[in-house]
């Protein structure tokens, strides 16, 4: 009788092992909480709203409340075919192409550690917008517009080793410190309606980007400071720098 005990078989202890006799390696028994689903009006925030639009955006401001209408009137098309091309179309590209090859994890970027190479891409494509431009001899104030994401990508890939710094808030940003440096610094607006939608768009992005836990407050409110203080900086050098250059061929 003892022999008989001794020969049954050993019962498995792990009960994902019991899966076999269901034909899949899981227990019947085990339970994964269900996923919870992104809010929408936040995903859609973060998509109107991303980085990548915000060169389309600061073109199509500039012909809408300074007398860029008037000075390349008719030239829209040409202003933003290349900024689309070379601001949206290619980082974008570069993203998708990554994800089918299976060298970054999602199409978000969320690991920090995927986004060097996106960075490379849009920092290479912003100096062909840039040499695109300075060929067709636009303002230095202009050059300067452009530079400012070019600063703001290199400030991004260095921080990203460490810290995972919001890319959206630096974006927009970027776009309202242009926007105001232009204003006050090259041609003397005010426009304080455009001002108070920007910044409360920039708000709806910032709270959008914590519902969708991509970032930390601090993420979010650093990233946001550092594209408006460096793209206001860039603009308002690249207006002196115009000053400077037009004295000199006096």
């Amino acid at each position: 009788m003892i022999e008989e005990i001794d020969n049954v078989p050993e019962i498995r202890n792990n009960p994902a092992d019991t899966g076999d006799e269901y034909g899949s390696g899981k227990s019947p028994f085990s339970y994964e909480p269900p996923k919870e689903k992104e809010p929408l009006p936040a995903r859609i925030i973060s998509i109107i709203l991303h980085p990548f639009f915000m060169g389309i955006y600061g073109v199509s401001l500039l012909f809408l409340y300074t007398d860029f209408r008037l000075i390349f009137a008719g030239q829209f098309t040409r202003f933003i075919t290349p900024v689309f091309f070379l601001t949206c179309v290619i980082p974008a590209s570069s993203i998708f192409f990554l994800r089918k090859a299976g060298l970054i994890k999602d199409y978000d970027l969320r690991n920090r550690n995927d986004r060097f190479i996106p960075f490379v891409a849009a920092f290479c494509s912003y100096c062909l917008l840039i040499y695109y431009f300075v060929s067709a001899g636009l303002y230095a104030w202009f050059i300067g517009i452009l530079v400012a994401p070019i600063v703001l990508i290199v400030i991004a890939a260095i921080t990203t080793k460490f810290w995972k710094i919001s890319a959206h808030m630096m974006g927009i940003g970027g776009l309202i410190g242009c926007t105001l440096s232009v204003c006050y610094n090259v041609k003397g607006l005010n426009p304080f309606i455009l001002f108070i939608i920007l910044f409360i768009l920039a708000g709806c992005l910032g709270v959008s980007r914590l519902m969708l836990q991509r970032h930390t407050p601090g993420q979010v409110y650093t990233g946001f400071l550092v594209g408006l203080i460096v793209s206001y900086l860039c603009v308002l050098i690249g207006a002196y720098w115009g000053v400077i250059m037009f004295i000199k061929n006096l």
